[in-house]
Formats: C-alpha cells, structure tokens, sequence
C-alpha cells in the first residue's frame, strides 16, 4: 500500500513537473507571439504612417503650388493694373501740366504783346506823321485830341524806358556786388593757402633741422666709438669689462638713433600726405565756389570746417614734434652721461680729444 502511494505521488510530482513546464512553455510561445505581433503592428504602423507623410507632403507640395501660382498671377494683373493707372496718371498730370504751361505762356505772350502794341503804334503814328510832313510840306493841321494821345504815349513810354534803365542799374548792382564777395572770397582763399604753405614750410624745416642735428649727434659718436675699438684692437688696453661696453655702446647708439631716424620719417611722410590732403580740399572748395565742380554743400561753412581741422591737426603735430624732441635730447644726454660716468672717463675724453685734432 505504501509503494502505491509512493508511486501515486511520484506520478503526481512528474505530472505536476510536467504541467508546470508546459505551462512556462505556453506562456514563453505566448510572448513570443505578442512581441512577433507588436513588432509587425510597429512595422505596419509605420509604414502606414511614411506613407501618410509622403502623401500629405505631395498634397502640400501640390497646394503650395496652386497657390503661389494664384499668387502670382495676382501679383502679375496688380502690376499691370499699377503699370497702366499709374501711365494714366502721369499722362493726365502732363497734360495738364501743358495746359497750364500754354496757358500761362499765352498770358505772358499776351501781356507783352499788349505792352509793346502802344509803343508799335506810336511808332507807326509817327511814321504816318513824318509821311504826311513830307507829302504836304508845313502846312499840316493836326487835332488837339491826337496830339494829347500822342503825348500820353510818348510819356508812358518814357516812364517804361526809366524803368528798365532803373531794372538794369539794381542788377548791374547786385551783379557788381557778387563781382566783389567773389574777390574777397578769391583773396581769403589765397590767404588761407598762403598761411597754409607757410606753416607746411615751418613744419618741414623743423623735422629738416631735427634731421641734421641727428645726424650731426651721430656722427661724432660713431667716429670715437670706432678710434676706441681701434686702440683696443692694437692691444694698448687691458680689462675686459670696460672693452665689452665700449663695444656695446655704439650698438645701443645706433639703434636709438635708427629708431628715431623712422619716427621723423614717418612724421615727415605724415606732414607731406597731410598738406597735400588739405590742399586738394582746399582746391576742390574753390571749384564748388566758382561752379566749376557740382557739390550739394556750403563752401563758406566747409572752409570753417577745413580751418578747424587744420588748426587742430597743427597743434596735435607740433605738440608731436615737441615730444619727439625732448625724447630725443634725453636719449642724447642719457648716452653722453653713461660715458662721463665710466671709470674710463679721462681717457675717453683724451681720445676724443685725439679724435677732433686729427680730423680737424
């Protein structure tokens, strides 16, 4: 009886072993399945979903089209239909400007037509007048009423004649007057330009004089820095010390005076393309003031203005020159005071001694 249940419960345990494992089995397929269908639902969706776009898109495209084809039309008929009205308008506003030329044309023709009839007139009266004297001699009777109409046009025209006498001596005036303001103007401008090169001059003999007195500082320099070398070649000095800044000044010198040899010249370059800029400006007013040149500005406001900068830039470049200057005589005295300083002193001034009485 035992074995039998022993062996029942072996089966059970087996059974249930095997229910338990096709269970799992079951419920793996099952996974399977549903991640097999997700996946195909997934891969349907979104190709159902690229096809969508792709059809949206050449909806789109297509409406965008029509659209700005209807766009364009419209825009092609609104500038047809601007085209033409604003032509219309333009002619209408032409027209009528000629008509309002014509007719003012006609009333101005009119009116000195009118003025010069009584003048032909007379004269025709007169000629009439001098006709009838000749054919009939002295013996000419003439009304009283025509003499009287006569005298009124000879005084009318005589009043007409004194008043363009009048007319013509304002406007000799005036003109005479723009003659003079034109002569001044000339004269000032000639001022200016005169004032202009002078100081150009002053300023180029200053960087000219500055230029000489660089050279003249360096020559003497050099000419005893190389006696000195000279003398420590043939072996008459001893210490090495002393040799080495011998050696070394003339090189310091020289790359002092190199530096401020470039700083006058590009002053010098800087006064040069300065004066020439402000004598086109100068040029180019007189031309605007004499009508030579077409230029929508004052030339009296302009030349203020010219003035200004010019007298701005010269106090600006002396007050560069002048600085120029003081940093070249200090580089000038800080070398001649390293030499005094030396211990060699006495024999440095004994061989430049030497130096001016042999070049002498």
């Amino acid at each position: 009886m035992t074995t039998i249940l022993r062996c029942f419960n072996f089966w059970e345990l087996k059974i249930g072993n095997l229910e338990n494992t096709r269970n799992r089995t079951l419920h793996g397929v099952l996974r399977v399945q549903s991640c097999f269908r997700g996946h195909q639902a997934r891969r349907h969706a979104s190709e159902r979903i690229r096809g969508v776009l792709a059809l949206q898109s050449f909806i789109r495209a297509e409406n965008a089209r029509q659209s700005y084809s209807s766009l364009s039309k419209k825009h092609r008929a609104a500038t047809l239909v601007q085209k033409n009205l604003k032509g219309w308008l333009a002619r209408r506003y032409f027209i009528k400007i000629r008509k309002a030329s014509v007719v003012v044309q006609s009333g101005i023709r009119g009116c000195l037509v009118r003025r010069c009839a009584g003048n032909v007139d007379l004269l025709n009266v007169l000629r009439e007048f001098e006709s009838k004297k000749e054919a009939d001699g002295d013996q000419i009777l003439i009304k009283a009423s025509f003499l009287a109409e006569l005298q009124r046009r000879i005084l009318r025209a005589e009043a007409t004649v004194r008043e363009k006498d009048e007319e013509n001596e304002m406007l000799h005036q005036r003109l005479q007057q723009y003659e003079n303001r034109w002569l001044e103007y000339e004269q000032k401008m000639k001022a200016m330009e005169e004032m202009w090169q002078k100081q150009m001059r002053s300023l180029q003999s200053s960087l000219s004089v500055a230029k000489k007195s660089l050279a003249l500082d360096e020559t003497p320099r050099m000419s005893d820095s190389s006696v000195e070398q000279s003398w420590e070649s043939n072996g008459n000095h001893v210490g090495g010390g002393s040799s080495q800044q011998l050696a070394a000044a003339p090189r310091i010198t020289g790359r002092d005076m190199n530096a401020s040899m470039s700083v006058i010249g590009r002053l010098a370059e800087e006064l040069e393309q300065r004066s020439q800029v402000f004598a086109d400006d100068a040029k180019f007013l007189v031309e605007v003031k004499s009508g030579q040149a077409d230029a929508s500005l004052n030339p009296d406001v302009e030349l203020r203005r010219l003035k200004q900068n010019f007298d701005s830039w010269k106090k600006d470049f002396g007050s560069r020159i002048r600085e120029t200057k003081v940093i070249l005589n200090k580089l000038a005295s800080g070398g001649g005071g390293g030499n005094e300083s030396s211990p060699n002193s006495a024999k440095r001034k004994w061989w430049g001694r030497l130096n001016t009485s042999k070049f002498s």
